[in-house]
């Protein structure tokens, strides 16, 4: 599909590692880190406690079903898993059942936290108005939808990064994968393909310097993440905070969305298999994204017309022109070389 890699890496490193510990110690050096108990989901078949991707149920706030334990993806709401309506788990299909394990919190709720948010959330252009008002809505709310603290453990049974000092528990997976942002940077820098590419600075003098700019684009259904968890935490831990952050709704299909973890979507490389151009389907998403946070379905006629359409008939239709243009004006003869900037200067 024309597209490269400047760095290919993944969030299971050790630059991952380094750094998520690193920011995790100076949020509790900066009093935000704090332990209680949670009553949590426990799977009496597999014996282990449940992490929110291996718990489904009726979301509560919209009620679409079948929703994971940690965020809905119909209506964008984080709750949490005990929340759910007729839970139950993915691993064994049975209802779960309710267990005590300490827990640790980011205190999003201090107050020093609401102040930078509100700040960061007002800065114009940071974020789409619709998202920031969303953003708002959360910051703001009271009673049931009153910001809340963000428990970012999981017991193990469970992957990724050990919690330094805390045996049995790894961090939540969205405080350690957006970290994985840095950690492939980090590397990039580590490796070499920076200083090969004539950027002599190191990670550190980059990421510090004043016009390096950090742009995140997602999708609706993270939202919540990273634009309250994300910059407080990077805030809060003294590392740069996203500058940009810019929101796209989800590509649908037939109007379900495509989930890789549903099973269901176009597959690009069935695409390419079958022999269709990959910038048909470039230009198809392009034209239909927009700044707004909209979804957009991928119908196959609509596709098929735009293409033709767009594509083929204007493409061709330029084409056409030209060459009356050149039969007119040019004898039907184009230049025998490269373009020559004084040819153009010497035309009538």
């Amino acid at each position: 599909f024309h597209l490269s890699f400047d760095h290919w890496y993944t969030t299971h490193s050790p630059e991952n590692v380094e750094l998520s510990t690193d920011i995790y110690r100076k949020l509790k050096a900066a009093g935000l880190i704090y332990v209680k108990p949670v009553e949590q989901f426990f799977d009496p078949v597999k014996q282990m406690f449940l992490p929110d991707r291996y718990i489904k149920g009726e979301c509560p706030v919209c009620h679409t079903k079948d929703q994971y334990g940690d965020a809905c993806e119909n209506c964008s709401s984080v709750y949490a898993p005990t929340d759910l309506i007729d839970p139950y788990s993915t691993l064994s299909g049975v209802a779960p059942v309710r267990k005590s394990s300490d827990h640790y919190f980011f205190r999003l709720s201090d107050p020093k936290c609401i102040e930078f948010m509100k700040s960061w959330l007002d800065t114009p252009g940071r974020l789409q108005p619709s998202v920031a008002n969303k953003a708002r809505e959360w910051l703001s709310g009271s009673g049931d939808q009153a910001l809340g603290d963000w428990d970012i453990s999981r017991d193990e049974p469970y992957f990724g990064i050990p919690i330094p000092d805390a045996p049995g528990k790894y961090f939540y997976v969205w405080l350690d994968a957006p970290i994985g942002y840095l950690a492939s940077l980090k590397n990039y820098f580590d490796s070499g393909k920076a200083r090969a590419k004539g950027e002599l600075r190191s990670f550190d003098e980059f990421l510090a310097a004043p016009e390096t700019e950090q742009i995140h684009f997602i999708g609706k259904d993270i939202i919540y993440f990273h634009t309250l968890f994300w910059p407080a935490m990077l805030k809060f831990a003294g590392r740069k905070v996203p500058d940009h952050v810019y929101v796209h709704g989800f590509i649908m299909l037939g109007g379900a969305k495509m989930s890789k973890s549903r099973g269901t979507g176009l597959s690009p490389l069935r695409y390419l298999e079958i022999g269709m151009n990959p910038e048909w389907l470039r230009y198809y998403i392009a034209a239909k994204v927009n700044a707004n946070v909209e979804d957009i379905d991928f119908n196959p006629d609509d596709f098929t017309a735009r293409v033709n359409s767009d594509l083929v008939g204007k493409y061709v239709n330029i084409a056409s022109r030209t060459a009356g243009f050149i039969t007119k004006h040019f004898d039907g003869k184009l230049a025998p070389g490269p373009f020559d900037s004084e040819l153009l200067h010497a035309l009538p």
